[in-house]
């Protein structure tokens, strides 16, 4: 039977998987002790609300992510996507905790029979079942209650010992199915108020649907009121400070200094991958086949690749498609590393490719171009007559890519340049010149080098250059001995007399964003757990280290109006100039009759234009105003032909009159009325969600002690 050949095939690899992806939940980690956490051991990289993380659980869970990440990859998550698994794990697992207390609070279980009740039923777990269905996408309910009541004939201990494997496996997937009902009964009740009424599926389908037009009249404060006719005093700088108290508030902060060692490959690193890939050029000259030299130097194993020209990095192109057939290229170093290659094959590609150089003259003014012809034709003839175009490139040339490396262009095919400047280089033999020619972008002097339509099969041992362990070491030792010396010394001075760089940066106590380093929660907790003064032990960043030292601490508070006086006057300005366009708007909306149309506002005054929206909806943009809520909501209020009160904005005060509104489709909308409900719903229960954990995390006592354990 096919299918119970390729479930017994694949059972293990999609179990390992579904194990996997379990423990590694990135959206809620709910429930405990699937680690075999030890609440008495010492060694806890933290605690939530008292309660122990242990080095070893955390480790684990580590472990699972790593392996993880290399089986999705194939190699081994280098030092920086450890310090990210790190920070994940460590969220994760925080709020792992935090769930499985608020399951406890609430008294929530799950019993045994509720779980083979659902494993046993007609709507077993999806991701069992979808592993029993046959060719025609038929779930075949007899495998699986064959499976279940057998796994072992589905799952052999992979070491051929006893045929426990399956089972056990079972044994573990049900620990992992009672933390998924848990979750399920803990958002059932978490999401029970969340509701949507009849008012917001309506409001909802309007916004959408529901189109207007009108016209407006925009009183704009910049145009209608100079700033000499709206004085701002020191009575109108108070109060639009104290009714703008919120926007002036600032967080605790900490200024710092540091000085950050960077871990860079030293020569001997260089030297190592040196001889190396030169071992690897040696054996592969010597005969030894290419393709099973990369299984034993390179990261991956490369069989082979067609490259076009403007495929490879300049100097690499350079030299394989100067090579033949069987030739060994380098090694050469480019910014990657060490590359080792060799040519396996040679075929001719669609298109053909030129390598060409060019000078370029810039026109300007009518008077200043002819002088700047002149010159184009006096170089061209330089170039033609035999000077270094390159160096003639350089002297002259306008363009700031190519102008520095001799006018060099490299490798391109033709619809890549301007059609005039292809035009005259495929009439060009290798090695010709002409020009002037002109372009919209000046005059060009162009130089061919070479035509080719070669594709070549390239095999490539790539050998990055990278810290070693020794180099990373020693880094860490001149960090960890710079700071033992700036404590006990001037910080700057240490810094300076050693020749390191001094940076500074200021941290906020929340959110862990340290400028100029990036995402690190244990530096900014440190810095507000320290005094003035304080040097910390080295802290582990990206490529390296940094020592930082507090220098000025600021609590919370709200910045003085002293302070902000010239921030905040020119918007006490516009905010005395928008209340002035208001009282015009008010004022001509006066002198308006009911039946009066909004176009006769230019009448009454010139300087005010009447413009017509065309059709809109309220849930996007309004033509001509933007997302304006204030002029969008005032529509919502109107009816036809009606004319607004002033309505204030951002940029002055409207006037509107409604000039048609379509009716609302009762039709379309019980047509989409489930729908609608379905997605606010979803909307109202994710934020619902996003807003509780945050809370949790707010309202929770969390030490972190993870710069114990880890660099």
């Amino acid at each position: 039977m096919p299918i119970m050949t390729r479930m017994r095939d694949s059972m293990p690899v999609i179990l390992f998987g579904l194990l996997i992806a379990f423990l590694i939940t990135i959206i809620f980690e709910w429930g405990m002790d699937y680690m075999g956490l030890s609440a008495g051991r010492t060694d806890a990289v933290g605690e939530v609300n008292g309660k122990k993380i242990s080095y070893q659980e955390f480790s684990e869970v580590l472990r699972q992510y790593s392996d993880n990440q290399k089986a999705q990859t194939g190699v081994e998550p280098d030092e920086t996507q450890l310090k990210q698994m790190r920070e994940q794990v460590w969220q994760s697992l925080v709020t792992q905790h935090l769930v499985s207390e608020e399951i406890a609070r609430l008294g929530i279980t799950v019993t045994d029979q509720e779980l083979r009740d659902w494993v046993r039923g007609d709507n077993p777990p999806d991701d069992l079942k979808r592993n029993f269905v046959d060719s025609t996408g038929q779930f075949r309910k007899d495998l699986y209650d064959q499976f279940l009541d057998n796994p072992n004939q589905f799952i052999q201990d992979p070491q051929g010992a006893d045929a426990t494997y399956g089972s056990k496996w079972l044994v573990d997937y049900e620990k992992n199915l009672r933390q998924r009902r848990l979750q399920e009964k803990l958002l059932s009740v978490l999401l029970a108020s969340v509701r949507v009424g009849e008012g917001e599926l309506q409001r909802r389908f309007a916004d959408q649907s529901q189109q207007y037009d009108v016209l407006y009249a925009l009183f704009d404060a910049a145009l209608l009121v100079k700033d000499e006719e709206a004085t701002v005093t020191d009575g109108d700088l108070k109060s639009y400070y104290e009714e703008n108290l919120d926007q002036y508030k600032v967080e605790a902060n900490r200024k710092l200094k540091y000085v950050q060692f960077m871990e860079m490959a030293s020569t001997t690193d260089t030297a190592e991958v040196r001889k190396s890939i030169e071992d690897a050029a040696d054996r592969a000259r010597k005969g030894m086949d290419f393709i099973e030299l990369t299984y034993t130097y390179a990261e991956k194993a490369d069989s082979g690749t067609f490259f076009r020209h403007g495929e490879m990095a300049p100097g690499l192109e350079t030299a394989v498609f100067s090579a033949k057939v069987g030739d060994v290229i380098g090694p050469v170093l480019e910014n990657d590393g060490f590359h080792l290659m060799k040519v396996l094959g040679e075929r001719k590609g669609d298109k053909e490719y030129v390598h060409a150089s060019h000078i370029l003259f810039q026109l300007e003014g009518e008077k200043d171009s002819n002088a700047i012809k002149a010159m184009a034709q006096t170089v061209a003839r330089d170039a033609k007559s035999g000077k270094d175009f390159a160096q003639l490139a350089r002297q002259y040339s306008k363009d700031p890519g190519s102008g520095q490396r001799g006018g060099d262009l490299g490798w391109f095919t033709r619809g890549r340049m301007v059609k005039s400047f292809e035009d005259a280089i495929y009439h060009l033999k290798p090695g010709e010149i002409t020009g002037p020619v002109r372009t919209q972008f000046g005059l060009h002097i162009i130089k061919l080098h070479g035509r080719d339509s070669r594709e070549l099969k390239i095999s490539s041992i790539v050998l990055p250059i990278t810290p070693s362990s020794q180099t990373k070491n020693d880094v860490f030792e001149l960090a960890r001995d710079f700071a033992f010396r700036a404590k006990e010394a001037d910080f700057v001075k240490e810094a300076q007399g050693n020749g390191f760089d001094v940076k500074e940066t200021q941290v906020q106590e929340k959110g862990g964003f340290v400028p100029g380093i990036g995402i690190n929660e244990s530096i900014t907790r440190w810095a507000f757990k320290s005094g003035v003064g304080s040097v910390g032990e080295p802290f582990s960043i990206p490529n390296g280290y940094a020592v930082f030292t507090v220098v000025e601490a600021k609590d919370a508070g709200i910045r003085p109006l002293d302070e902000l006086k010239e921030t905040i006057r020119p918007l006490a300005l516009r905010k005395k100039k928008i209340e002035r366009v208001k009282e015009m708007a008010a004022e001509l909306k006066a002198k308006l009759t009911p039946s009066d149309s909004l176009t006769k506002v230019s009448e009454l005054n010139g300087a005010i234009k009447v413009q017509r929206t065309g059709l809109f909806t309220l849930g996007g943009t309004v033509p001509g105003v933007g997302r304006d809520m204030n002029f969008m909501g005032a529509v919502s209020g109107l009816k036809i032909g009606k004319i607004s009160p002033a309505v204030q904005s951002l940029r002055g005060a409207y006037l509107i009159q409604l000039i048609t509104q379509a009716p609302f489709d009762s039709a379309a909308y019980g047509m989409q009325r489930e729908t609608l409900r379905a997605q606010l719903l979803q909307e109202k229960r994710n934020k619902f969600q996003t807003d509780w954990l945050a809370k949790l995390k707010e309202d929770a006592e969390i030490e972190d002690n993870r710069d114990t354990f880890f660099r």
